[in-house]
């Protein structure tokens, strides 16, 4: 590993610890990518990003498979059909993170990942205030926010 990559690596760690309550999930999100181990601070930023994208799209399909199932119960439906517009918006707003940390817009960052913050938290929302709750949708919901939320950490570590 690069000495930069593991100064870097140690600051987030110590700057997760204070931040958020779940150091270890960042952790493990970040590692699970090879290319971490010798990532420069702003590379780390793209791995978060394209990990939070990744979810987001994997719990878009997640959610219209589930859609497609016969039988049920309307509130689950309602659920889902919120949360699946929730998603299709914050994959677009994800990617758009993406685009931006690639120009050194950090700013256009923070915005585009509170509003899939957003998003986020309107799919829990979602989950919390109706009968129709899927657990499994609960679960991967959770990780996104963790994963934006980690994303949004990094944007501000490296924005000037």
């Amino acid at each position: 590993m690069k000495m930069a990559g593991r100064i870097f690596l140690l600051f987030l760690s110590v700057y997760v610890t204070v931040a958020i309550a779940d150091k270890a999930f960042c952790v493990a999100s970040l590692t699970s990518r090879p290319e971490a181990a010798t990532a420069t601070a702003p590379k780390l930023g793209v791995i978060a990003l394209s990990i939070a994208s990744s979810n987001a799209s994997d719990t878009s399909f997640y959610i219209k498979a589930k859609l497609k199932q016969k039988n049920l119960e309307p509130a689950l439906e309602d659920t889902l059909d919120d949360c699946s517009k929730n998603y299709l918006d914050a994959v677009a707003q994800l990617d758009d993170s993406l685009a931006a940390l690639m120009q050194n817009s950090f700013i256009d960052v923070d915005i585009w990942l509170n509003t899939a913050i957003s998003d986020g938290e309107a799919c829990e929302n979602a989950l919390n205030d109706r009968a129709g709750n899927d657990a499994e949708l609960a679960r991967r919901n959770t990780n996104l926010l963790k994963l934006c939320k980690d994303a949004l950490l990094i944007n501000t570590i490296l924005t000037p």
